[in-house]
């Protein structure tokens, strides 16, 4: 007897297959971005899936997290984040740094040098840079994917924050003019801890929790809706072309500022919006297996921050110079295979190592986009 799952708009499942598609693009395009593939007139592979990719998908991301969102006390928002985010992001930290200093000694043979370069690893995990930043003539490395992790729990933290101070007809206002000083303050300084990103993602929480209430994505977009997108992306196009350079999110740089910000934010719903309408009409093989991807999307981004911070995979990608595209092939392939092994591991590792059990963590993700 066929299944029949359901597939409702109630449901944090509905974005399982969006989640699953959106990590697999994320690990190709850090793939990519250490190959010099040209596409014509100079513009490489990375900057290409950079521009259609990244704003709009880390965007809809955090759409997908604030379909979550509901209301609490401050204090309960806080523990909520730091209970989910802590755990998975030391234990991510220790397992970067030892990764980390264990291989470059083995590549370089240098112990004060391997040291010095896992500690600016190690600092920057600890302080949450989402880039490499110095401090006080010190640098540090940025603590690589984490920073999403971050940044997703600071803007819960705001938008509670927010919703308990502010009455609802105020509170569109205030949730744009705390993107504004998270902008602003990446124009300034690096906040540590992502706060600045957590204040600029705001907005997109936002979308995720209207989206919800207003039951946006069980109807099909209007034609106004629409053209609202298409401007949006003749914008970030426009925006990209004139700068020469794409936004980016974890560096804190908008093209166009705050309309950016709003702009990439109506491309992320439209994204999700698209994905969801999608799962609840295929469902083969290739949506179960993707699904199956986005429900372990926790898991394996946390092993993707371990291996891309810690193996030193531009050694790898410097034996294809002359080759770049195979290079990137099996670079991915090796990548996706490694991660799938770990991914394996942790998921089975009671059953592996005897282990009484206890309750998971996954559900954080589940909540959380």
């Amino acid at each position: 007897m066929k299944s029949t799952k359901p597939r409702t708009a109630s449901s944090l499942g509905m974005f399982d297959l969006f989640k699953g598609l959106g990590i697999a693009t994320v690990v190709f395009v850090h793939t990519a971005e250490l190959y010099a593939l040209n596409t014509g007139g100079g513009l490489s592979v990375s900057t290409f899936l950079l521009f259609i990719y990244r704003e709009a998908l880390m965007s809809a991301f955090y759409i997908a997290s604030g379909y979550g969102f509901r209301k609490r006390s401050i204090g309960k928002c806080i523990h909520q984040q730091l209970k989910g985010v802590l755990p998975p992001y030391l234990w991510a930290s220790a397992a970067t740094a030892a990764l980390h200093l264990a291989l470059h000694y083995r590549c370089f043979g240098i112990w004060e040098s391997s040291l010095a370069e896992t500690g600016k690893v190690l600092g920057g995990m600890l302080l949450g840079l989402p880039h490499t930043a110095e401090y006080f003539g010190v640098v540090f490395f940025s603590c690589g994917p984490m920073w999403y992790l971050v940044s997703m729990a600071v803007g819960w933290i705001f938008l509670d924050v927010l919703m308990n101070t502010f009455p609802e007809r105020y509170l569109t206002g205030a949730v744009l003019v705390t993107m504004a000083l998270g902008w602003g303050t990446c124009l300034v300084w690096e906040l540590p801890f992502c706060l600045s990103q957590g204040m600029t993602v705001v907005p997109y929480l936002y979308i995720g929790y209207l989206a919800k209430k207003q039951h946006w994505f069980e109807n099909p977009l209007s034609l106004r809706q629409k053209g609202l997108v298409l401007l949006c992306v003749l914008l970030a196009a426009g925006g990209a072309l004139m700068t020469h350079t794409t936004d980016s999110m974890s560096m804190g740089r908008w093209n166009l500022g705050p309309v950016g910000i709003l702009s990439n934010g109506v491309i992320g719903f439209w994204v999700v919006h698209g994905f969801v309408r999608l799962g609840k009409k295929w469902e083969n093989p290739l949506t179960h297996a993707l699904e199956g991807i986005g429900r372990r999307s926790l898991e394996i981004f946390c092993v993707h921050t371990v291996e891309l911070a810690a193996i030193p995979w531009y050694l790898f990608a410097a034996r294809f110079a002359e080759n770049p595209a195979l290079g990137l092939l099996l670079h991915f392939a090796l990548r996706s295979w490694l991660i799938l092994l770990v991914c394996l591991l942790l998921v089975n590792r009671r059953r592996i190592f005897r282990l009484k059990p206890r309750r998971r963590l996954t559900g954080y993700v589940s909540r959380h986009g």
